[in-house]
C-alpha cells in the first residue's frame, strides 16, 4: 500500500503538494458509535489513539487523518526560528532483524533493502529518516496550526510538537526557554496540547538526546509548566533500556509539572546501502532514525518499563499519562500497548502505509472492549 508520504519527493514538495491519498473516507459517526469511552490529558476523545509528530507535516496532513478518525492527532515538531530539512532522500527501507537494537557501545549497523511492493500493506516494514526537525517561519506555522485545529473532528485533540534550538553559547536553561517559547506559540495558535520532543536522532545538536539527562527533562518541564499554566504537556522520549534511569527520567518529568510521557521516538542506528556505502548522503547523515516494525518490540518494552516506573513512583494515569509509541503497524500492534497499560497509543509509520489503521483498530476496538 503506497504512502501518504511520497519517500520519492523532498520534504518541501511534500509540504507543498499535501498527502498523497486518494481513497474513501469512512464514516465517522457510524466508526465512533459503540467504542469504548476515552480520555485523552483530561479531555474526552473518541478513542485514544492517533498519529505521533512526524508524519503530519502541516494542516492539510492533520485534516486528512483527523478525517480518516485518527483522534490524538500531533502536528509536525516547529521552532521558533525556520530551520531546513535535511536533503533529500530522507526515507529509506530497511532490513531490521529482531533484536537489532540490543547492542552496546557503538550503534548498529543496518543495511537498505530492495524497493518496496506498493501494491500491498506493509505491516513488516522498517524504515530509516532523517529530516533533522524542519520548522517553517513562527508566522507560517501557527497561522497553519490555527487551520489544523480548525479541520478538527468532535471527539479529537491537536497536539504541537516543538523543539527548542540548541544556539552558540546556549546553557541548558536557555534552551529550556527556548522550547517553552516554542511551546507558548504553539498555545497562541490553537494546540490543545503540547508535546516537547526530546529524543530526535536526526539533529548534531544537542536538542535531540535531552531524554538521557534526568537534569535537562526536569528544566525543560519547569520552563514549559511555567509558561503554559493549564494547558498540558507531554515529553517525547527514546529508548531507554537502563531501569533506574527510566525511573529518574519520569520522576524528572512529573516534578516538572508534565502531565506524562510519550515513548518511544526512532532508534539510531548507521545505515549502509552496502558495506562502507552510506545510505543517507551528507555530513553527520550516517546516524539516522529506524522506525516502523523494527521498533516495535523495544516499544514495549520501554512502555512496560515506564509503567513500573509511574507505579513505583506512586504516580496513577490520572495523574500521569503514558502514550505507546513505536512499530504500531497493525490494530493488534496497538491494542497490545492498551492491553499492557498504556493511555494512549499512536502510529507514524504505520498509519503512513496504512491510512486505515484507525478504522481497523475502531472496529478491533468494539470487539475487545464491548461499550456497557
Amino acid at each position: 500500500m503506497k504512502s501518504t508520504y511520497n519517500i520519492d519527493l523532498s520534504y518541501d514538495d511534500n509540504y507543498a503538494a499535501g498527502p498523497d491519498f486518494s481513497g474513501d473516507l469512512p464514516d465517522l459517526a457510524a466508526l465512533n458509535s459503540g467504542l469504548p469511552p476515552a480520555t485523552f490529558l483530561g479531555r474526552a476523545v473518541n478513542s485514544a489513539f492517533g498519529v505521533p509528530a512526524g508524519p503530519l507535516l502541516n494542516s492539510a496532513y492533520i485534516e486528512l487523518y483527523a478525517r480518516l478518525g485518527f483522534d490524538l492527532l500531533t502536528y509536525k515538531t516547529v521552532r521558533t526560528g525556520y530551520a531546513p530539512s535535511h536533503p533529500f532522500p530522507n526515507v529509506r527501507a530497511v532490513e531490521a532483524s529482531p533484536g537489532w537494537y540490543q547492542t552496546s557501545g557503538e550503534k548498529p549497523v543496518l543495511y537498505t533493502r530492495a524497493a518496496l511492493d506498493e501494491s500491498r500493506p506493509q505491516p513488516d516494514l522498517s524504515i530509516t529518516n532523517s529530516f533533522g526537525m524542519p520548522s517553517k517561519e513562527p508566522a507560517v506555522w501557527m497561522a497553519d496550526v490555527a487551520r489544523a485545529k480548525a479541520s478538527l473532528q468532535s471527539g479529537q485533540t491537536l497536539v504541537v510538537s516543538v523543539v527548542g534550538t540548541s544556539r552558540l553559547g546556549y546553557t541548558l536553561e536557555d534552551l529550556a526557554q527556548d522550547f517553552a517559547q516554542a511551546a507558548s506559540m504553539a498555545v497562541q495558535a490553537g494546540a490543545d496540547a503540547v508535546e516537547a520532543n526530546l529524543s530526535c536522532p536526526n539533529v548534531r545538536s544537542g536538542e535531540g538526546s535531552l531524554y538521557q539527562s534526568p537534569a535537562a527533562v526536569g528544566s525543560v518541564a519547569k520552563a514549559l509548566s511555567a509558561a503554559l499554566g493549564k494547558t498540558p504537556f507531554l515529553l517525547k522520549m527514546g529508548y531507554l533500556e537502563d531501569r533506574r534511569l527510566v525511573r529518574e527520567v519520569l520522576e524528572a518529568a512529573a516534578g516538572g509539572g508534565a502531565a506524562g510521557l510519550a515513548a518511544i521516538n526512532t532508534i539510531p542506528a548507521r545505515v549502509y546501502t552496502a558495506p562502507e556505502q552510506q545510505a543517507l548522503p551528507g555530513e553527520g547523515r550516517l546516524v539516522s532514525g529506524i522506525c516502523g516494525a523494527g521498533i516495535h518490540e523495544a516499544g514495549l518494552a520501554m512502555a512496560a518499563r515506564l509503567l513500573e516506573a509511574r507505579r513505583e513512583a506512586g504516580l496513577t494515569k490520572d495523574s500521569f499519562s503514558l502514550v505507546g509509541v513505536g512499530g504500531v503497524m497493525t490494530a493488534r500492534d496497538a491494542l497490545q500497548y492498551l492491553k499492557l497499560g498504556a493511555d494512549g497509543v499512536q502510529s507514524g509509520t504505520g498509519a503512513m502505509w496504512n491510512p486505515y489503521l484507525a478504522v481497523e483498530l475502531k472496529q478491533l476496538l468494539k470487539t475487545a472492549f464491548p461499550s456497557q
